[in-house]
């Protein structure tokens, strides 16, 4: 009995101390002082760096992008590449104001984010294929330009959500389990990804594996009660800045007031485009090149920009 009554006693105590984290992370975040500038009407830029300790016991840097629903010049699109091109690169094609990457795809060779399959250097893919590497659905401008990648037809958490424009409206959604879902929804663009953090207001169930505990950088979109759209990204795999594990990502999202939220790809992936800014608009760290600066981005089939309508 006094063997249960201590293992009892051991768990509250862990319950109150990580709620007690939690709160104090609360905080830390509802103080920061982020840096705002304005893109256009309603529509603005902000970014904050977390000191070392101060979010998660960590450091953070964090760049978002919101978007009211009352500004009428812009909006979210979806552009892919069949060539894998730096997020920056599908950015100024498309004239954009500003940009995240988008959804999985498939490299051209061994994925640098996974240490386990990279040995020397290994034989590349040519660049332009005869079709889109996006391993998700994804359609832009009513045009089917990637289908879901899964041969036993089961849906994955990396097609989890999906995000669709229907003209001026951004919805957030989770999928049905049928693999052919997205061609029933309506919308002139549509990216799945995953997975879904947030649904109505309510943290969705996560996975416990690498893939979601650890702490990698980390791009997503979410949507406020009001239809303000954020976009996010959190840099990572450096000494300023830590990365986020998956509910960390989610609370950072919960915090922002985001009712609806996807995670989107990251790792070496993660980027932030604002026109006219230096680097080529490259406002966060990428981590291809394993530097703290702006020019490690990583080529990738597909991008959510924000333009002119």
């Amino acid at each position: 009995m006094q063997r249960n009554s201590a293992n009892f006693l051991t768990i509250i105590l862990l319950t109150v101390s990580l709620n007690a984290a939690a709160q104090t992370d609360s905080i830390s975040f509802a103080k920061a002082r982020w840096t705002v500038q304005n893109l256009a009407k309603e529509i603005e830029w902000k970014s904050f760096h977390f000191e070392k300790g101060s979010l998660f016991g960590a450091a953070e840097n964090i760049n978002l992008i919101e978007t009211s629903p009352g500004q009428k010049k812009y909006k979210l699109h979806v552009v892919h590449s069949d060539s894998l091109e730096p997020t920056s690169v599908l950015a100024m094609r498309s004239k954009a104001l500003a940009a995240v990457n988008g959804s999985f795809f498939k490299m051209r060779g061994p994925d640098p984010d996974d240490t386990k399959k990279v040995n020397g250097k290994a034989p590349l893919e040519r660049s332009l294929m005869d079709h889109n590497r996006s391993v998700v659905y994804l359609r832009e401008g009513d045009s089917v330009i990637a289908e879901n990648a899964e041969k036993d037809n089961t849906r994955k958490r990396h097609n989890q959500g999906s995000v669709v424009i229907n003209k001026r409206a951004v919805s957030l959604v989770k999928d049905s389990a049928d693999i052919g879902w997205e061609h029933r929804l309506q919308g002139q663009d549509i990216m799945s990804t995953g997975p879904v953090l947030i649904m109505g207001g309510q943290d969705q169930q996560l996975t416990k594996d690498a893939f979601t505990t650890d702490r990698h950088p980390r791009t997503a979109i979410g949507k406020r009660r009001d239809g303000t759209v954020v976009l996010l990204v959190v840099d990572g795999r450096a000494t300023e800045s830590a990365g986020m594990s998956l509910p960390e990502l989610q609370a950072v999202l919960r915090w922002l007031g985001c009712t609806e939220a996807i995670n989107l790809d990251g790792g070496g992936s993660t980027t932030m485009y604002i026109k006219g800014q230096p680097f080529n608009g490259v406002v966060n760290y990428p981590t291809d090149n394993k530097k703290w600066d702006h020019e490690g981005e990583r080529e990738v089939a597909n991008a959510l920009v924000i333009i002119a309508r």
